[in-house]
């Protein structure tokens, strides 16, 4: 049986089909552009969400709760979260001479925050009374 290369012409026309198929919609003729429907706009993105800050200050302890000096201050142990019976995140402040400490990147809710002196033996003090911040 002879091959007359139907098969290779076949292949060659479906591709010329395709290929016009997908180039049907274009048409350089300005009368025809202007009755076309534009393609409807791509919805806004949804924004961020707008992230916070709080700013702790607190006091260096002088003396141990009886009265002692406090000769070994290492840093101290910021604790927060968003129940105040449950501050479940910490951040280690090592140096006693910081005073302050700036907590971003905080999503909209409502935190608290307690502060704790550490000594250079690992000694821990009781946790400061829980201030409170909203992030809106």
């Amino acid at each position: 049986m002879r091959d007359l290369g139907i098969g290779k012409w076949a292949a060659r026309g479906a591709l010329c089909a395709l290929i016009a198929l997908s180039l049907s919609g274009c048409n350089d003729d300005e009368t025809t552009a202007s009755t076309s429907t534009p393609p409807p706009a791509a919805p806004a993105p949804t924004p961020e969400p707008t992230l916070g800050t709080a700013k702790l200050e607190w006091r260096a302890p002088a003396t141990y709760t009886n009265g002692a000096p406090l000769t070994n201050l290492a840093g101290y142990r910021i604790y927060y979260g968003t129940d105040v019976a449950q501050m479940k995140h910490t951040i280690e402040v090592s140096n006693p001479g910081v005073s302050s400490y700036v907590i971003e990147g905080l999503v909209p809710n409502t935190y608290y925050f307690a502060v704790t002196a550490v000594t250079n033996t690992g000694h821990e003090s009781q946790r400061s009374n829980a201030g409170r911040k909203i992030i809106t």
